[in-house]
């Protein structure tokens, strides 16, 4: 009993450890429930700071350089820069990659200096891209650098701010400082800014050209060193009165400007005022008034005498208006005045009779809409498209041909704006000559001196075909002989071939010149050409000047006359040679070229083109000689050296191909000549390219073929030529009696072999209503020159030139007969 008494008592009085240890858990119960508490109120305080700083768009990052650049983006940073929560580790590279491309390069290379510096603060500021919406932002850089005891960085804490509204704001505030001061300096008067200590922190232009000095030294210029002796007290007391007064107040002086003459200026001053409403200073501007003050004073000594002077200025203007009404009367220019509507408010006697008008028939009219204008298709549009050219202040000249009530007219046509004092435009003058005899003098004069050049060539013509008619006739005498051996029999048949040949080249080279050669049109590769001709023209050139060929582009193709071409290069190798004196560097280029450059006062063309250029290492061309090179008959050679037509050829066959031909020339270094063709798509396969331009003859087959030829001896000799070829022939005499045999039977007739220049309808308008009643039926024109011809060189019909061969003949209709059957297969 007394034990458990003894226990009994031992539990109700504790052991000094029991309660040591009771109290140990009650105070370590209250250190985690502080540290409870003291977390929760740091998370509350960081999480209150995390809003502020998304608030105010402020982010903080942390850069450790111990081991390179080892990022930590704060939560609020990501988002102030777009990005993503994994992005919170992002490398330097990320970063240079986000920031403006136009701002970039300052950036990293500002963040790269500090960072190799001896500095502890970091500032910037630049702007980024955000990777999720694009945006660009402003970001404000404040940080810290921490550096170990030999200065180099091991790690940069800071914040990123988004100031773009600030930094719009600033840009905002300079572009309306920028318009001020461009609004104010195009102000005609003077107008500053002052401050309160009466010291001005602006002036306009205006105010700097009235006093004459540098910027600097005008602003702080003491308008008292200026101002008018009499005037000086009283501009004094007003001026502080009205000071004083906060209001706005009107001076009234004279002042000295920079020429050292007296000028008469009103001074209107307003008080300025800042965002708080306190006074800051003024604003003044100031308006000359010296011509209303002398007009004033004029006007009280003249008061007596004024209707006196009102007469005499009347009758003065009266006058002076009749005088330029009489002017513009009796004028032979065109002239007239049109309002800013365009509408007309004046035309002179010249301009009504040119219409046979009466001025209360068009006043009031818009020009365009006038009879000058109305009667030729599209001339109004292009009027009105020049008068609205006019109202931008921009003259407008150009030629046109008009259809007037009194005939077809040229006429050089102007307009230029009507500016009043202050240079606004109030309205247009157009204006107009007649051009139109002049016109026919000069196509007069083109003809004159073409029939002079015609005439100058006749001698030459005829001695050159007298040459190659000598040996025709030579070589058929010889031909008459029976005894002749079959070996000189032959190579007499190959002379006159030969020489009809020379004789064909003559004529195309003439007709080139007339700017009128039907040419032959044909796809063939450039390059390939101009290496073959390369080949051709080393013996004419000798062995003393070295030929090089680049090609630059092996596929360039074109649409040309192949003969004609290979012409042009050859007399431009020979110029070359001639150039030259026989010893130099001949370089012939081929290149893909993307338009035609402005040539002779013609504008520049654009398109896909081929650009064959003959260069060589000669005297070249004199300067004064570069605009005559292409004439006709034009040439510096020494006589019977030269005959001028070689360059005039080539101008001509370049102009007929569609493309032009250019020349650079320095004296005493060399020429380069630049042919431009239009380049076409390359063919198929080599095989298609190779049968346009050689098909293999072939003989009639009892194909029918109907010759429409009014010459006898030639429809005649046409006719026998196709029968031996085995055709089955019949000839008409001219277009109309052709049609009326194939309007007899349209199956009769397998191909139409036509002459293009006969009496009524020619070759070409045949093939064209052949083309339209008979579809399918093919037809082949022949001609050595037709002006018809050479302007439908591309119509599609087969053309053969005259003088034309047995082979080529053959060739040409079996081919024509090829397609026609292919396409009925």
């Amino acid at each position: 009993m007394r034990s458990r008494i003894t226990t009994a008592n031992a539990l109700n009085d504790p052991l000094p450890e029991t309660i040591a240890a009771e109290r140990l858990r009650q105070h370590l119960e209250d250190v985690a429930r502080e540290r409870d508490n003291a977390y929760r109120a740091l998370q509350e305080r960081e999480a209150e700071l995390a809003r502020i700083q998304r608030i105010g768009k402020v982010g903080g990052l942390e850069v450790d350089f111990r081991e390179g650049f080892k990022n930590r983006r704060s939560p609020e940073y990501l988002l102030l820069h777009g990005l993503p929560a994994e992005a919170a580790d992002e490398s330097h590279e990320e970063w240079v990659n986000r920031i403006h491309p136009d701002d970039r390069d300052a950036a990293v290379k500002h963040f790269l200096d500090t960072l190799a510096g001896t500095s502890e603060d970091y500032t910037a500021e630049y702007r980024i891209i955000r990777p999720s919406d694009r945006a660009t932002r402003w970001i404000r850089v404040v940080a810290k650098f921490e550096r170990d005891r030999d200065g180099r960085a091991i790690r940069l804490v800071g914040a990123h701010i988004d100031v773009t509204a600030q930094a719009l704001a600033r840009e905002t505030l300079r572009e309306s400082e920028e318009r001020f001061r461009l609004i104010a300096d195009s102000a005609p008067v003077p107008i500053w800014v002052t401050k309160l200590d009466r010291t001005r922190s602006f002036a306009n232009q205006a105010y700097v050209d009235f006093v004459g000095l540098p910027y600097d030294q005008a602003i702080a210029f003491d308008w008292r060193k200026v101002l008018h002796p009499d005037d000086l007290p009283h501009v004094l007391q007003q001026s502080v009165q009205g000071e004083t007064s906060l209001k706005p107040f009107v001076l009234e002086a004279r002042y000295k400007d920079s020429s050292g003459e007296w000028r008469w200026l009103r001074s209107e001053s307003q008080p300025r005022w800042d965002p708080t409403g306190k006074h800051i200073g003024f604003i003044g501007v100031a308006h000359d008034i010296t011509a209303a003050k002398r007009a004033e004073i004029e006007l009280r000594q003249l008061n007596e005498t004024l209707e006196e002077r009102i007469a005499e200025r009347t009758a003065e203007l009266e006058s002076n208006e009749a005088r330029l009404r009489a002017i513009l009367e009796t004028s032979n220019q065109y002239q007239g005045l049109v309002n800013l509507k365009g509408e007309l408010l004046y035309a002179n006697n010249t301009v009504l009779d040119g219409i046979k008008a009466r001025s209360a028939d068009v006043i009031g009219k818009p020009l365009w809409e006038t009879p000058w204008f109305t009667g030729t298709h599209g001339m109004s549009a292009i009027v009105r498209e020049a008068f609205d050219t006019v109202l931008k202040g921009e003259a407008v000249r150009l030629e046109m041909r008009l259809r007037l009530p009194i005939g077809e007219r040229d006429f050089e046509f102007g307009m230029r704006p009507v500016l009043d004092r202050h240079g606004n435009i109030t309205g247009a003058v157009p204006e107009a000559v007649d051009i139109t005899e002049r016109r026919r003098g000069e196509e007069a004069l083109r003809q004159s001196q073409k029939m002079e050049a015609i005439g100058q060539l006749t001698g030459g013509v005829a001695h050159d075909f007298n040459n190659l008619l000598t040996i025709i006739r030579s070589a058929t005498d010889f031909l008459r002989r029976r005894e002749l051996p079959e070996e000189r029999r032959r190579r007499y048949v190959d002379a006159i071939s030969d020489t009809v040949e020379r004789a064909s080249k003559l004529t195309a080279q003439l007709l080139a010149f007339a700017r009128r050669q039907p040419l032959k049109p044909q796809i063939f590769n450039v390059g390939s050409q101009v290496e073959g001709v390369a080949q051709l023209v080393r013996p004419l050139v000798g062995g003393r000047i070295e030929i090089v060929v680049e090609v630059h582009d092996a596929d360039c193709f074109t649409v040309a006359d192949i003969a004609q071409f290979e012409t042009v290069l050859i007399n431009l190798a020979i110029n070359a040679r001639d150039a030259m004196d026989g010893e130099g560097r001949l370089t012939i280029a081929v290149r893909k070229v993307l338009g035609i450059p402005q040539l002779r006062a013609q504008s520049a063309r654009g398109g896909d083109y081929v650009a064959i250029s003959v260069a060589d290492t000669g005297s070249g061309i004199a300067p004064e000689n570069i605009e005559a090179i292409f004439e006709p008959f034009f040439t510096t050679k020494e006589v019977g050296k030269g005959t001028g037509l070689g360059l005039s050829q080539a101008f001509g066959f370049a102009k007929q191909s569609e493309g032009d031909i250019a020349v650079a020339s320095t004296h005493g270094k060399g020429t380069t000549f630049t042919i431009y063709l239009p380049q076409a798509q390359s063919p198929a396969t080599d095989k298609e390219a190779a049968a346009l331009t050689n098909e293999t003859a072939a003989t009639g087959r009892g194909y029918r073929v109907l010759v429409v030829e009014d010459d006898d001896e030639v429809g005649r000799f046409s006719t026998e030529l196709l029968e031996d070829l085995g055709y089955v022939v019949r000839r008409a005499a001219n277009a109309n009696a052709a049609l009326a045999i194939l309007g007899e039977n349209e199956f009769a007739v397998d191909l139409v072999f036509s002459d293009v220049i006969m009496p009524g309808m020619n070759g070409v308008e045949l093939a064209g209503m052949i083309r339209e009643r008979y579809p399918g039926l093919p037809v082949v024109l022949t001609s050595g020159y037709s002006n018809v011809l050479a302007e439908n060189a591309h119509r599609g019909f087969e053309l053969i030139r005259k003088p034309y061969s047995v082979e080529s003949l053959s060739r040409i209709l079996r081919k024509a007969i090829s397609e026609k059957l292919s396409v009925t297969r």
